[in-house]
C-alpha cells in the first residue's frame, strides 16, 4: 500500500497576489520512494489540519524562508530581527500546529532544511537568525562533509555522502526530545532524531536536488516512505474494523 504523504507549501506572491506552492524536487523525491504526495494549502485553522493528519501516513516539512522569532526568540533584538527575510506566520503556524499534532498522531515526520527549524522550534528549541557562508547559489552541489555521532539512524540510511548548503538560519538551542546526530565542519547542525518518536528525522540540507549527484541519498525518502507505509496499514486496517 502507497502512503499518501502530505508535503507542507511555501508561501510567495504573484502579480501581487498570496499563493501557495512546491518545488517538484520534493514531490518527485516521494514519488520515487514510494508514496503518493499531497501538497497541502496554507491555512492555521485548526480542524482542517486535523482532518488532513487523519488522512495521510507522514508528513514532510518542505524548506522555504525563515520562521518568525515570535515563535522562538520573542525578546530578540532588533538587530538580530533584522536578519530574518520573508516570514510568513500563517504557515509557521500551521507547520508547528503540524508537527506537535503528527508526533501525538505517531505519523512519521520528516523535516527538510526549514523543516528541521520547524521541528525544532515546534519542540521548544531556538534558532540562530542567520548563519554567514551556508547559502550556495548551486543547490545541487557537494559542498561539505558531515561530522557524525557515533550511532544515527540517518547516518545507517545514507551513508557519509558529503552534502549541498541553501540556508541562512540554524538550530541553536535544540529541543529536549531531539538528538543532535550529524555536524557541519564549522559546528552547525546538520541532522537530528527524536529520542523516542519511530521516525522523526530532520535534516538541514536538501537531499532531494542531491538524488543524482549522490543516489545514496535517496535512501533518506526510502526510510521515511517505508515508515509512513506501516502507518498506512495501520490506518487501514482501522477504517476496516470501523465499518
Amino acid at each position: 500500500m502507497k502512503p499518501l504523504i502530505a508535503l507542507t507549501s511555501e508561501a510567495g506572491t504573484l502579480s501581487a497576489k498570496r499563493g501557495a506552492f512546491c518545488q517538484s524536487a520534493y514531490s518527485e523525491a516521494i514519488a520515487r520512494a514510494g508514496g503518493l504526495p499531497v501538497i497541502l494549502p496554507l491555512t492555521r485553522e485548526p480542524e482542517t489540519l486535523r482532518q488532513f493528519l487523519h488522512r495521510c501516513d507522514g508528513l514532510l516539512l518542505t524548506g522555504g524562508a525563515d520562521v518568525s522569532h515570535k515563535f522562538y526568540s520573542p525578546r530578540m533584538s532588533a538587530r538580530q530581527r533584522a536578519l530574518i527575510r520573508d516570514v510568513d506566520e500563517v504557515r509557521d503556524e500551521m507547520e508547528i500546529f503540524l508537527t506537535r499534532a503528527a508526533l501525538r498522531r505517531k505519523i512519521p515526520v520528516l523535516g527538510i532544511c526549514r523543516g528541521i527549524q520547524v521541528m525544532n522550534v515546534a519542540l521548544g528549541g531556538t534558532l540562530l537568525p542567520d548563519v554567514p557562508r551556508h547559502s550556495h547559489p548551486q543547490p545541487d552541489v557537494l559542498l561539505h562533509k558531515l561530522r557524525w555521532a557515533s550511532a544515527s539512524k540517518i547516518r545507517a540510511a545514507i551513508g557519509e555522502s558529503p552534502v549541498n548548503s541553501s540556508h541562512h538560519q540554524a538550530l541553536d538551542q535544540v529541543a529536549p526530545k531531539l538528538r543532535v546526530i550529524a555536524w557541519a565542519e564549522d559546528g552547525i547542525i546538520e541532522a537530528v532524531e527524536h529520542t523516542t518518536a519511530q521516525f522523526c528525522w530532520g535534516v538541514q540540507f536538501h537531499p532531494e536536488r542531491l538524488l543524482k549527484v549522490a543516489p545514496q541519498i535517496r535512501r533518506l525518502f526510502t526510510a521515511f516512505c517505508t515508515a509512513s507505509s506501516r502507518r498506512a496499514v495501520l490506518r487501514s486496517r482501522r477504517q476496516s474494523h470501523a465499518v
